[in-house]
């Protein structure tokens, strides 16, 4: 499938917001194995210089984790906006981790190590489990994770890429952009998200309600991170080019 053609330019009043895994960077076989393909940094340290700071990466990863790939001077949604940190550290939320998901623990722990290729991904706030490398083991993590969260109302179910998020309602990366939005240097901006997955969801209608623009991998740039990297890179460029000839 061709990217889309009719993909809106970014401006100096935009306030960017990214996913990462399935929309920056690649998947892998383990979430520990994705790679930052070279000048990704750099494009976003530029891009985020660009938009006067405006720029946050939301993600299902543990802030730690999206640190270790981008280090730690972007503003960064952990965990689903469980965890909202800003560019220069402060920590603007932090949602009280739900015990309910400790009862989920060891009996998932012991399912993966019973299932070859599949690895469960213990947060802060929530469990993942993953089975790209053991597809066929999708249907039953899913109805055993379905089981152990039964008894625990508090606690949503989310399918993703070869995987199941599991963690606390409350908090999405909707509401975690919707909280960027209320301080600078994102207010007053007209907010971009770019998403891949159904948790990605809220985060793109969101940003459509206030007054900007949802993109999905799939139905946006072709289904690939390349093309979301040179959507990026071309605007960019755009806007070096009209530097030059102002």
């Amino acid at each position: 499938m061709p990217q889309c053609p009719l993909l809106p330019a970014l401006s100096r009043d935009c306030a960017l917001f990214l996913d990462i895994d399935g929309t920056l960077l690649d998947f892998s076989l383990s979430p520990d194995g994705v790679i930052v393909p070279p000048g990704l940094l750099a494009l976003l340290q530029n891009l985020k210089i660009w938009l006067g700071g405006a720029l946050a990466l939301l993600s299902g990863r543990k802030l730690a984790d999206i640190e270790a790939l981008f280090g730690s001077n972007f503003a960064a949604g952990a965990e689903h906006g469980a965890f909202l940190r800003n560019a220069d550290g402060a920590v603007l939320a932090e949602t009280q981790p739900n015990p309910a998901l400790a009862a989920l623990v060891v009996p998932l722990r012991e399912a993966v190590a019973a299932r070859s290729g599949t690895l469960l991904e213990e947060k802060r706030f929530g469990l993942t489990l993953h089975w790209r490398a053991a597809p066929a083991m999708a249907g039953e993590l899913t109805a055993l994770a379905g089981r152990l969260a039964a008894p625990h109302p508090g606690l949503l179910l989310l399918p993703a890429h070869s995987a199941l998020e599991i963690r606390p309602g409350g908090t999405d990366k909707g509401s975690a952009l919707e909280a960027f939005m209320r301080r600078p240097p994102f207010s007053g901006r007209r907010p971009v998200f770019i998403g891949d997955d159904i948790t990605d969801e809220p985060a793109i209608a969101r940003a459509n309600e206030l007054g900007g623009v949802g993109l999905h991998v799939a139905r946006d740039f072709g289904g690939t991170t390349q093309a979301v990297r040179n959507w990026l890179t071309e605007n960019l460029e755009r806007k070096e080019a009209g530097d030059a000839t102002a």
